[in-house]
């Protein structure tokens, strides 16, 4: 009798199966952290669409308010786009570029344009001051009115992992003058 209490107490470690657990979890651990990181960078990359989307608007819309504008009246927009665009921050990766585009021919041109609220450097798809913008949409602009165009550019890079490559983002919003057919800047030169 004794002999068979103490096969069985040898037999105990081998039927003991508490640790089986912790090898399951070790498995799926490394998969359930790659999930919650992957998560939280495509939260982080939607977000920031929506950031840059939600800032072209306020600083189009903006300066489509008034009749006429400063550069000090610009540079006040861009600190309004970098409070926007919050918990993100425009700094060395982004850029906001405001444009006014007036046809007062057959083709468009940009009339002024200026860029701040970060130092990334960028070229405007819209052209550049003083020469023919290129728009999507000619229609956009009549003969005598004109239209306000605001850019965010961002250059995003992951935290964590490369599941969304590293990429410069752009949005673009298109807004008319409320109170006059051209929004003017008598500094902007």
């Amino acid at each position: 009798m004794q002999l068979l209490s103490w096969l069985r107490a040898l037999n105990k470690p081998l039927r003991n199966d508490r640790g089986g657990v912790m090898i399951e979890f070790g498995f799926a651990m490394p998969v359930l952290v790659l999930l919650m990181l992957g998560g939280v960078e495509l939260g982080r990359y939607v977000l920031l669409h929506q950031k840059l989307d939600r800032t072209a608007m306020t600083v189009s819309d903006l300066v489509a308010r008034v009749q006429s504008i400063t550069t000090a009246e610009i540079d006040t927009v861009f600190t309004a786009a970098n409070l926007v665009m919050e918990p993100f921050s425009f700094g060395a990766n982004g850029v906001v570029v405001i444009s006014s585009v007036y046809d007062d021919s057959s083709t468009p041109k940009v009339r002024w344009q200026r860029q701040g609220g970060g130092t990334l450097s960028v070229t405007s798809s819209v052209g550049t001051q003083g020469g023919n913008a290129t728009i999507s949409d000619n229609n956009l602009v009549e003969p005598g009115v004109g239209i306000i165009i605001g850019e965010t550019y961002y250059q995003y890079t992951p935290w964590f992992i490369d599941l969304i490559p590293s990429t410069t983002l752009r949005h673009t919003a298109v807004f008319r003058p409320r109170l006059s057919g051209e929004v003017t800047c008598g500094d902007c030169t």
